[in-house]
């Protein structure tokens, strides 16, 4: 098989490499971006990598069943992705508006993708092919797999492989399970059931032994006990096999597919082009510009925080790649005609988690490495980040190596002062972002996490380091409104706080929108911590929600 420079998007380009058909048609909501930051790239260059064909159609016309015959019927299966996030996300914001840009869009246009898109494409799929095999995967999918909370019906949805008939899920980062559902498929042994892949959800007609019972699905759909007590056993036992009755069927919850470093390390081998599809032409890609120059170091977040899906998509268990790994991607990147020798990113989630360890090789109960306290057996090593970092920016053409994606600010500040003022110095560019998130108590507890070092004593630890130094450098912290267990009184005491230590008043503050299986969404739904059983306040109401989102717009008047 001729392996592509660029993966096909049209029949011409498929026929041009010698292919008369494909074995596998991706469906994505995003332009197609060959990056392996996106989603449909990595999954496209795996399975070729694994020698089948594939074509991808980006951004198909939804209204139209004919914009994905566009490779005829492929020989295994349609793989179905919203693309990088949830379409629903994509489509309206906090305050349920119409957003006015899609920046996985041509030149950020909106309007590309439907809502629901995942359910929108199976149905496309379910039209014209009836008898072809559909996968899902992608963060919508991911985060929609069991029975959910959506903000947008402002109900609980049953999970969308039934919405979708398709014939199963892969969640979280899918690149091992759609490897061996593609071989499964390709050897003829797919009709069996269950399939028990690792990673995947799926549906069969008898229940296996092993699995797990949650509540019945009926039940979740229509009480908010019974959802609330489902997602304590979910997140309390998601190495287990889990099962949820539905009908006179059940949902099957397969563990998750367990990524080593050699997988993470092959995967960033393959030869992503790192471009826009030639067929864009000269249109810009918002999101592939903030990203086109930065470095993926390690996936996996330990901070488990309620209202983030990262928890539920990569995992706890941080997976890092080598030195060796990430200067071999730096070379790449060194060769492209938009790098102009500023490395703008390396790291992850929280880029100063790369290179965590666990004492127990992450096996234990807790939802978080951090929450309510600093487990003992969690191995940090910033030092080893901030010497990489450091490496990097000796490499030839290189003359800046920064972070945009900002640190976990209260991990950072339990390390040596050397090195965080080596890496203020020589890593931070206009600004470093933290996420403080909020700085009441009873609120970080709903967001379980608690500040495992004081704000303001990091702010004058940093900004003593840039006096130091003599270099103009600022904090841009990230804050959040109508969280649960947030009310306007709780909103203006963090205002002055915020005040106080920064004497501005930051524009990055984000209204919270309950995503999909995360807890603070089985928070706003039933109104209690599903794992402590504390009872939080929730401002549920329009109103409510705007008053809190506009305590930091400020008037000219306080301005002065």
């Amino acid at each position: 098989m001729k392996k592509p420079l660029h993966i096909p998007i049209t029949a011409d380009e498929m026929r041009s490499l010698g292919w008369r058909e494909v074995d596998v048609v991706i469906i994505t909501g995003d332009a197609f971006v060959d990056h392996p930051a996106f989603g449909a790239a990595v999954v496209a260059r795996t399975l070729i990598n694994e020698g089948f064909t594939v074509g991808v159609i980006a951004q198909p016309d939804w209204k139209n069943p004919a914009s994905i015959t566009i490779f005829g019927k492929p020989r295994l299966f349609f793989g179905i992705t919203s693309g990088n996030v949830d379409s629903m996300l994509a489509r309206f914001t906090a305050f349920k508006k119409v957003r006015n840009d899609d920046p996985y869009s041509p030149e950020g246009i909106a309007g590309k993708r439907p809502q629901r898109a995942v359910i929108v494409y199976s149905n496309l799929v379910k039209s014209m092919y009836k008898d072809v095999p559909i996968v899902l995967g992608g963060i919508e999918a991911s985060m929609r797999r069991l029975a959910h909370y959506d903000f947008w019906d402002n109900a609980v949805r049953r999970s969308i492989l039934l919405d979708s008939r398709a014939d199963i899920i892969v969640y979280g980062m899918g690149e091992g399970a759609i490897v061996e559902i593609a071989h499964r498929m390709a050897n003829g042994c797919w009709e069996e059931t269950p399939k028990r892949i690792r990673g995947t959800v799926e549906i069969t007609p008898v229940l296996p032994d092993g699995f797990f019972l949650l509540p019945p699905e009926e039940e979740v759909l229509s009480n908010k006990n019974a959802f609330a007590k489902m997602y304590r056993y979910l997140y309390q036992h998601l190495d287990k096999p889990l099962a949820q009755p539905t009908g006179n069927r059940f949902i099957l919850h397969n563990p998750p597919w367990i990524v080593s470093k050699n997988d993470l390390e092959n995967l960033h081998r393959l030869p992503f082009t790192r471009e826009i599809h030639p067929s864009y032409g000269k249109a810009r890609i918002p999101a592939f510009e903030m990203i086109r120059c930065s470095i993926i170091s390690h996936r996996g977040c330990v901070s488990g925080c309620s209202f983030c899906s990262l928890s539920l998509h990569h995992g706890k268990r941080i997976i890092s790649r080598s030195e060796d790994s990430i200067f071999e991607e730096i070379e790449k990147i060194r060769s492209k005609p938009y790098f102009c020798g500023h490395i703008t990113d390396i790291g992850g989630p929280s880029a100063d988690m790369y290179g965590y360890n666990c004492k127990v090789q992450w096996q234990c109960n807790r939802e978080s490495c951090l929450f309510p306290s600093l487990c003992a057996n969690l191995e940090r090593d910033i030092p080893r980040w901030v010497t990489l970092l450091g490496n990097a920016a000796t490499m030839r053409s290189v003359k800046h190596v920064t972070i945009g994606s900002g640190v976990r600010f209260d991990l950072f500040a339990k390390t040596d002062e050397s090195v965080i003022e080596t890496f203020v110095r020589n890593h931070v560019g206009g600004q470093l972002k933290i996420a403080p998130e909020h700085t009441n108590d009873s609120v970080l507890r709903a967001m379980r996490k608690s500040h495992l070092f004081p704000l303001d004593e990091f702010a004058a630890k940093f900004f003593a380091i840039t006096k130091k130094a003599g270099i103009r450098r600022y904090l841009l912290p990230y804050l959040m409104s109508c969280h649960p267990g947030c009310g306007m009184e709780e909103m203006k005491a963090m205002r002055k706080t915020i005040w106080d230590i920064f004497h501005f008043m930051p524009q990055q503050v984000q209204a919270f929108i309950p995503l999909p299986m995360t807890l603070s969404s089985v928070i706003y739904w039933s109104g209690h911590d599903p794992l402590s059983g504390e009872e939080f306040f929730v401002e549920r109401s329009q109103k409510g929600r705007s008053e809190q989102h506009r305590v930091f717009i400020l008037t000219q008047r306080e301005k002065r």
